[in-house]
């Protein structure tokens, strides 16, 4: 039997990428490099009760793949998120990330550089299985001028077009951010706007968050430890939110300024100075330390504040649709669901 499925299979991740890149004008060779990143995964597939019978596992990675499976259960029974048979199989990887995300964006305006993808619509970043690759991309967008940002990424989501994997590089995650991050990406599967990332990304984060904590209050109580301690993350997540939404808005503002250009990149480097000197006057304000080297693993500048922006958009068009839900998170996805491409507020459609 798998010798009949898996070149199905290859096939149809040929067929799927050369729709997706290759009338995207992004070429063969990066046709090429996604279509066997992709199918490398696939081959490479073994179930998770197989994977849990292994000796090489450490009882972490046990722990680990066995609460993807109760989570992956409470999003589709309880959540009623697309059933399907992603993160039911694991693939043991060579690297710590399985791919890279490349973006760009202006360095006087907050005007992403867009890739352009035929079934996946506008995207604000560009994927790749090796760091090699988006290095030969990066360098160039940055002759030309543009902030640039290249990050790992531990997981990502085929969109249901494939059952996802569970990857080795997702148990580097703790408790509550795997279990974020199997609800997020179930998420995608379930809700998708082609062209309309920042609100995929956000509707993706919001759920995620309401979501873990509704696992963990149903597994461990309101009381647990467990609860409280993703409860104090949140908390702090809305302080640094806070703090970069801020910095976003001054720059914003200077960007607008009637100045020259040369004025306005000399005064965007003061103004990040300043951020970062300041960052350390939040702290008080949290009750973890998870932000406090914020500063020192990332340096700001256009592209990552477009990146977090499109992760953490302003939420309260979501906060309002589970308010009208009565608070219940399976009927807001649910109307969600239902929603057209034209009731999405016009801040999150990307440009």
């Amino acid at each position: 039997m798998r010798t009949v499925v898996w070149p199905l299979r290859l096939v149809r991740v040929s067929a799927f990428l050369l729709c997706m890149v290759g009338l995207s004008g992004c070429g063969i060779g990066y046709l090429w490099h996604v279509t066997v990143g992709q199918a490398t995964i696939l081959l490479h597939q073994r179930p998770v009760e197989e994977v849990l019978h292994d000796t090489h596992l450490t009882p972490q990675e046990q722990h680990k793949l066995r609460l993807i499976l109760e989570v992956r259960s409470f999003a589709i029974t309880q959540l009623d998120l697309q059933e399907s048979k992603s993160y039911t199989t694991f693939v043991q990887l060579d690297r710590p990330y399985v791919s890279y995300n490349l973006s760009a964006a202006a360095p006087d305006a907050f005007k992403p550089y867009v890739w352009r993808f035929p079934i996946l619509g506008s995207m604000p970043y560009k994927g790749f299985f090796d760091k090699h690759y988006p290095l030969q991309e990066q360098h160039p967008l940055e002759e030309q001028g543009y902030d640039t940002y290249l990050r790992g990424v531990r997981a990502y989501s085929t969109l249901g077009y494939f059952d996802d994997p569970i990857l080795s590089s997702m148990l580097a995650y703790d408790d509550t951010f795997l279990i974020n991050t199997i609800i997020h990406e179930m998420l995608h599967q379930t809700v998708w706007f082609k062209g309309n990332i920042s609100f995929n990304e956000s509707l993706a984060s919001f759920v995620g968050e309401h979501g873990t904590l509704a696992y963990l209050q149903q597994r461990y109580g309101a009381d647990a430890p467990e609860y409280q301690h993703y409860r104090a993350l949140r908390a702090d997540a809305l302080v640094f939110e806070e703090y970069m939404d801020a910095l976003i808005e001054r720059l914003e503002a200077l960007y607008h300024e009637s100045i020259s250009r040369t004025d306005k990149l000399q005064r965007k480097t003061q103004i990040l100075a300043e951020a970062a000197a300041a960052y350390p006057e939040v702290f008080p304000r949290m009750q973890t330390t998870g932000y406090r080297n914020f500063f020192e693993r990332q340096s700001l500048n256009n592209a990552v504040l477009l990146a977090f922006r499109v992760y953490h958009h302003d939420t309260t068009f979501f906060e309002q649709a589970l308010a009208e839900q009565g608070g219940d998170l399976r009927r807001m996805i649910a109307y969600f669901k239902t929603l057209r491409a034209d009731q999405i507020p016009a801040k999150f459609r990307t440009r």
